[in-house]
């Protein structure tokens, strides 16, 4: 009888006389290419991921990433007759003429063929658009120019990740996973996507599995109905999970933000309220500085919410125009100047003022009359930016006259249906025959008397999920009694209104801590509160948030923060506050402008701070060691695995050539040979390795007989030198896959076919 590993040998012998040989009809060779049906799957895979983002970037994108995908799909089905990875590069082509056509065609060659001139603007108009996305303030971002090329170039990247993943390297369960990247979008911006949003990754995901079976079925002629079923079943229940899981906003599980992940230096400033929506107060960073001429703090305007609109209060349309609104037929009360500067930060519109009568705006600024708002262009630098205004501190309630009456502002009486039980609520606080001045007492006493909670954390009935809006949040935060700054604010505005007083939300800071000449307020400042129109007094603050009124709200809700007294600094005499009917602008004068504040992060003038590490910095540095850790993790327990090996003798180092050529792409079956594995490694190295190849079959034989101990390290330098010949005869896409995710990890042993 012929020996097991002489028969294998002279097996390895004839496949390498004859390569081009079909294997054992019983052990079939799985396919190494993608028929029509997976082909199409894979080619519309980014496209159904990416249409989960319609909520964040909405439609405009579909039409040009459709054609981007689907020319690049056509010239690699095209090329990919000739070979896989030949597709692959005709579809990145056509890709990156795309990108070109889009960001750079007046000096690209033809307009799509990318010169070193067209590269410069092509990068420049991505890192536009991917900042545009990154630190937008709302959605649905506008699609257009910067930011649809920069969707247009995320698809093509997706495409060309698919294509690599799903067609070269023939692994479409990682090409499922890198395509489903675009859900990240929806989640970083705090949108909860609709499952029917959803249903078409879903489905084409569930189609790219199970396609080779039934592309695999048309071939031989056979019925493909039940791997169709297969995946009509799995689409059925990816979109029934949705329906019977519970809204992410109705569990206690807050998943992180990308910003919380990786917190940006710049902060953003976003006026925006959600009142369904825990409050994630951002990292403590800077954002402005400032000096007044009378030498004492102040609240500062950010944004003015005029609009009740379905979901709350939110600002309206821009309207250019001059600041004196605010006090429009009203006592100004004493006038101070105010000197800002800005650190690094993202916003709409710059501080200012609580009553701003006149400002200075700064190159790219202009004021925003419906919003009481200093905007900036999206393009400004804000960082060491300075500027003056004009302005006056709201009077206390307790100093306007009860007889006091509103007139002139019924556009800021107006509620919608969703808030017409908050409406009735403030209209049942007060009676009819009460002065304007004694409703806004009446809805503050109500705000401020008995218990009330300042949270950051949320258990609010109709709480942003299925069955309410922002409108029934705010509902079960007047059952509840617990919330913070923009609840308090908005319900004090909704119920101002329902009482028959203009009433609106404002969105600004609270007054900072004390500097050298001035104060610094951090993010941690910003704050919202509501303002009632009283005539003769203007637009005033009516504060009910706990502990706002005199200091920083705390985040406990059980103790308040008193802000510390300034100590007096040397200032100039305060600017002459212009007239109602006059709009000033600060002087030009240096005396009129004391110097700007340097900001000192906090920390007490002339204290010694010591080494000071930024917790974001930190967390951030962690993070990327974990990812590097987490990258690397396979390929290092794959090394731990073969040292094991190794020290098991020549039984060892004979596993370790199969996993060898399992990472390689070859994996034989669990009743292999050490004969078998000889003559399967002969067909791909050199005569040197192939000896060595032998000796390790020959001591792994030996080794079955033999029952003493294995002598460690014996096969250590063939398993070694096999290695590097397996892998130098590999594609250099198969040696880095089996670098990063060696297949070995998963089991060398294929299934059989059936």
């Amino acid at each position: 009888m012929t020996a097991p590993g002489a028969r294998l040998t002279e097996a390895g012998t004839a496949a390498r006389e004859h390569p081009g040989a079909e294997p054992d009809a019983a052990h079939p060779r799985r396919r190494d290419r993608a028929g029509v049906v997976e082909t199409l799957a894979l080619a519309l895979l980014p496209v159904a991921w990416l249409w989960s983002t319609i909520s964040v970037l909405g439609q405009a994108w579909l039409l040009p990433v459709l054609v981007a995908v689907g020319s690049m799909a056509l010239a690699a089905a095209l090329a990919r007759s000739v070979g896989a990875l030949l597709g692959t590069l005709a579809a990145a082509l056509v890709g990156v003429a795309w990108v070109t056509a889009m960001t750079a065609d007046d000096t690209a060659v033809l307009g799509i063929v990318p010169t070193p001139e067209s590269l410069g603007a092509t990068l420049a108009a991505l890192n536009r658009g991917i900042v545009d996305i990154a630190w937008a303030v709302s959605t649905p971002i506008d699609a257009t120019g910067a930011v649809l090329a920069a969707v247009v170039t995320a698809a093509i990247a997706l495409a060309l990740l698919v294509d690599v993943l799903g067609h070269a390297l023939r692994v479409p369960a990682l090409a499922i996973i890198a395509a489903a990247a675009p859900l990240v979008l929806p989640i970083a911006f705090r949108i909860d996507v609709p499952w029917w949003h959803a249903l078409p990754g879903v489905i084409a995901a569930a189609l790219v599995l199970v396609a080779p079976a039934i592309d695999e079925r048309v071939a031989a002629g056979r019925g493909w109905v039940a791997p169709l079923a297969l995946v009509a079943v799995a689409a059925v229940l990816s979109a029934a999970v949705p329906l019977l899981a519970p809204s992410p906003r109705e569990t206690a599980v807050d998943l992180p933000t990308i910003e919380e992940l990786f917190t940006p230096a710049t902060p953003v400033l976003d006026a925006d309220i959600d009142l369904g929506d825990q409050l994630r107060r951002p990292a403590d960073r800077p954002v402005f500085s400032y000096s007044t001429t009378d030498g004492e703090p102040t609240v500062t305007r950010l944004m003015t919410l005029p609009l009740a609109g379905e979901d709350g209060f939110e600002a309206t349309a821009p309207e250019t125009g001059s600041p004196e609104v605010l006090v429009e037929g009203a006592d100004r009360g004493a006038g101070m100047q105010m000197t800002v500067r800005m650190a690094d930060v993202r916003a709409l519109s710059l501080p200012t003022p609580e009553r701003v009568s006149g400002v200075r705006a700064p190159a790219g600024s202009s004021w925003d009359q419906a919003n009481d708002a200093l905007r900036i262009s999206a393009d400004v630098e804000t960082d060491g930016l300075e500027y003056t205004a004009l302005g006056s501190r709201s009077p206390g309630l307790d100093a306007i006259a009860e007889t006091s009456g509103s007139s002139g502002h019924d556009p800021y009486l107006a509620m919608p249906e969703a808030a017409s039980a908050i409406a009735a609520q403030g209209a049942a606080l007060v009676d009819p025959d009460m002065t304007a001045m004694q409703r806004v007492n009446a809805v503050h006493d109500y705000m401020t008397d008995g218990l009330w909670n300042y949270s950051e954390q949320l258990d609010l009935p109709g709480f942003a999920g299925a069955s309410g809006d922002g409108w029934a949040a705010l509902e079960g935060f007047l059952e509840t009694r617990s919330g913070y700054c923009v609840h308090y604010a908005s319900a004090s505005a909704g119920l101002l209104r329902g009482a028959g007083v203009p009433a609106r939300v404002v969105v600004g800071f609270l007054p900072g801590s004390p500097i050298a000449g001035g104060w610094a307020v951090s993010t941690n400042e910003m704050h919202a509160w509501a303002e009632a129109w009283i005539d003769g007094a203007g637009w005033v603050r009516v504060e009910t948030t706990p502990g706002a009124g005199t200091g920083t709200a705390s985040p406990e809700g059980a103790q308040v923060t008193q802000s510390p007294e300034p100590e007096p600094t040397e200032t100039p005499e305060p600017a002459e506050t212009p007239s109602p009917t006059e709009t000033a602008a600060p002087s030009d004068s240096p005396s009129a402008t004391p110097a700007a504040p340097t900001p000192s992060g906090g920390a007490a003038p002339g204290g010694d701070a010591g080494v000071v590490l930024d917790p974001a910095l930190v967390r951030a540095v962690l993070t990327v060691l974990g990812v590097i850790l987490l990258l690397l993790l396979p390929a290092i327990v794959r090394a731990a695995q073969r040292a094991q090996r190794l020290r098991r003798g020549p039984p060892g180092g004979w596993l370790e050539l199969r996993a060898t050529l399992a990472d390689l792409g070859t994996r034989l079956p669990a009743s292999a040979t050490p004969g078998e594995l000889q003559a399967t490694i002969a067909t791909r190295v050199p005569a040197d390795a192939e000896r060595a190849a032998d000796r390790v079959r020959l001591a792994a034989e030996r080794a079955v007989f033999d029952a003493g101990a294995r002598e460690r390290g014996a096969v250590d330098d063939d398993v070694r030198a096999v290695r590097r010949a397996l892998a130098a005869a590999a594609p250099w896409w198969r040696r880095l896959l089996a670098a990063a995710l060696p297949p070995s990890l998963l089991g060398v042993v294929a299934p059989q076919d059936r």
